[in-house]
């Protein structure tokens, strides 16, 4: 096709989204005159197919082009060079104007040159046009997780069907602090590689600007996995036997437990669950540099699936529209905590919801036992389910290295929680 002479190399900007919206005009202009030759309606695309001999996705992707309302959203439909090249000869045949056609050929050679200067290929783009139209966004990065998850399975030897995350916040008897129970681990690992080991969880605080701060005191919930040199499992909700996890050497303030080597396959795979709870842990109100409560969970496993659940005692108002934010975890970039709170963002969108009810509503068939295991978790802290209110987040084939934390702000000291 011929370099456009409106939007060829001297027109170009560096302003990628005011170039695409340029040239999606300049389409769907071309689009629109092109039907109007041969008297055609463009919002009857399984008309045209059939009229011109044409394959039915060439025409329905063309009526898209059209009729999408955002200019983003209609780029992501345009056709590759040879659809465009059949449909052309289709409409030359049928008796288009010559000027039609060839206004329709400019405005494709236009977007492809748009292609090339600011994505390279298509597929690029289109990754590009995924974090520009909301509607999209969310089904085609789910798309995108997918298809890493695959890879890093690959790559690292493993991966896992559940990764869990629980936070349980309630009253201390230190009014500006909080006791919390925790539960972190990965149901279904599966090793693909017989030499690798890996992190089922670990434990950290941070202030702010990232700096660490002391853990604090830790004791298992399941009393026979206390210990200095155990691992905190929730025995009854481990598969059996009991994977050997062991605490793995401290990195900073980090407590770290790790799976060792093992046998490859599902028939070896192994759920694992670490459960904590610590009195007057963080803090129930703002101090300098603390003044939000987060939960953090870890996402360096690759997963189909990670739920993040959060249970706020009810005298805890402050804590009750927790926000979901995930953050970049890949070395040499910004990483959180340590950078402000809106950089390192990745763009995933699954929404916080409430599992309502007094007590929460708990079931979660992708693991069964969670209402017995949570139960339990209640009962070993000393606390009333009733009393909770409970939030939950669900996301598919979570990006990895990142940290998706559990957000909301903290009181004043001395002020209404």
């Amino acid at each position: 096709m011929p370099k456009s002479s409106a939007i060829g190399e001297e027109k170009t900007t560096s302003d990628f989204e005011a170039d695409l919206k340029a040239v999606a005009h300049r389409l769907r202009s071309s689009i629109l005159g092109l039907m109007a030759s041969v008297n055609q309606d463009v919002s009857n695309p399984q008309a045209i197919a059939r009229q011109f001999g044409l394959d039915k996705n060439l025409t329905w992707k063309i009526s898209k082009v059209v009729q999408e309302s955002d200019a983003f959203a209609a780029l992501a439909h345009f056709p590759g060079q040879a659809s465009v090249r059949a449909l052309l000869k289709a409409f030359e045949r049928a008796g288009a104007t010559e000027s039609s056609v060839r206004a329709m050929r400019q405005a494709a050679a236009d977007f492809d040159h748009i292609v090339r200067v600011h994505s390279g290929d298509r597929v690029t783009l289109d990754m590009m046009l995924d974090n520009l139209v909301a509607e999209r966004r969310h089904e085609r990065m789910e798309i995108h997780r997918r298809t890493l998850y695959r890879g890093l399975s690959a790559t690292w030897g493993v991966q896992a069907r559940l990764q869990l995350c629980v936070n349980v916040v309630a009253p201390s008897d230190d009014p500006d602090w909080v006791d919390v129970a925790w539960l972190s681990g990965l149901v279904e690992l599966r090793r693909l590689r017989r030499d690798t080991p890996w992190a089922i969880a670990s434990v950290g605080k941070f202030a702010d600007d990232g700096s660490p701060l002391p853990v604090g005191t830790l004791e298992a919930l399941d009393p026979r996995f206390n210990g200095p040199d155990t691992a905190p499992l929730l025995g009854d909700f481990c598969s059996k036997p009991l994977p050997d996890i062991r605490p793995a050497p401290p990195a900073g303030n980090m407590v770290r437990y790790q799976l060792v080597q093992g046998q490859v396959g599902k028939l070896a795979a192994v759920s694992c669950i670490i459960g904590l709870k610590g009195r007057s842990l963080v803090r129930r109100t703002k101090a300098e540099n603390y003044t939000c409560g987060e939960h953090g969970a870890r996402l360096y496993t690759p997963a189909e699936l990670l739920i993040h659940d959060l249970y706020v005692h009810r005298d805890l108002r402050y804590a009750m529209s927790p926000e979901l934010a995930v953050y970049s975890h890949m070395p040499g970039g910004l990483m959180y905590p340590g950078c402000e709170p809106g950089q390192g963002l990745l763009p995933v969108g699954d929404p916080v919801v409430s599992l309502g009810g007094q007590p929460p509503d708990v079931l979660t068939p992708e693991f069964p036992r969670y209402s017995k295991m949570i139960h339990y978790v209640f009962e070993r802290s000393g606390w009333d389910m009733h009393d909770f209110a409970g939030f939950r987040v669900k996301l598919r084939y979570p990006p990895i290295p990142a940290l998706a934390v559990l957000r909301y702000p903290l009181p004043e000291p001395g002020a209404a929680a």
